[in-house]
């Protein structure tokens, strides 16, 4: 499978990449850094663009199979990096004729199971926790939701660097009721594993430890 990796520069992103290359994946990887892009290795392509330029996605997005975005930002400040970055991620994906895409997102955005003060409490922290990034991570979810792609939303709580587990916990259109943190390495291979499984299209997947 051709596949991009949008936010390839960041710690999961680059897991991502590392994962499927190991499957035999054909690798693009965007990164807006290229000092922090992955280091080049068979079956990788390292492009420097940033997803919210438009102009830059047309030809990274050219010939994919599929899409991943692990996007990052430093602080939990006001942000729209998730949702116009996504929005521009769509737009080229559709131009390209790529139809899937599997976008990270957050477990506290996981409320609809829980009982009404459950999810109240559930918001709050988050919202505590991650500030602006809760908030636009929800505009991209909605942005996701009307792409019209074959699309998986992964839901993860706080993320923790370290080797896989192999034991991590998966729902599928469901919520993980333990879900405290989850391993960077078991998102990307959770990711990675489900990239063609049309069991995973159009759900959100809550992952964790």
């Amino acid at each position: 499978m051709n596949l991009l990796v949008v936010g390839a520069a960041g710690r999961t992103g680059g897991l991502v990449v590392d994962r499927a290359l190991r499957d035999g994946h054909t690798v693009t990887a965007l990164a807006r850094d290229p000092g922090k892009a992955p280091s080049p290795r068979p079956g990788l392509t390292a492009v420097r663009a940033d997803v919210l330029d438009p102009a830059g996605l047309t030809v990274p997005m050219k010939g994919q199979h599929a899409v991943v975005v692990a996007l990052g930002v430093h602080g939990r400040g006001s942000t729209t990096v998730f949702s116009e970055g996504v929005r521009q991620v769509v737009a080229a994906a559709r131009a390209a004729g790529t139809t899937r895409l599997v976008a990270m997102s957050s477990a506290g955005l996981s409320t609809g199971h829980l009982p009404f003060v459950q999810r109240q409490v559930t918001r709050l922290v988050a919202e505590r926790v991650y500030g602006g990034i809760h908030t636009d991570l929800a505009r991209m979810e909605a942005v996701v939701l009307d792409s019209g792609l074959d699309w998986t939303l992964v839901r993860a709580p706080m993320l923790r660097d370290g080797g896989p587990t192999s034991s991590y916990q998966v729902s599928v259109g469901g919520h993980v009721p333990t879900a405290r943190a989850a391993v960077r390495a078991d998102i990307a291979d959770w990711i990675v594993r489900n990239l063609d499984e049309p069991a995973t299209y159009r759900q959100h997947v809550e992952i964790a430890g």
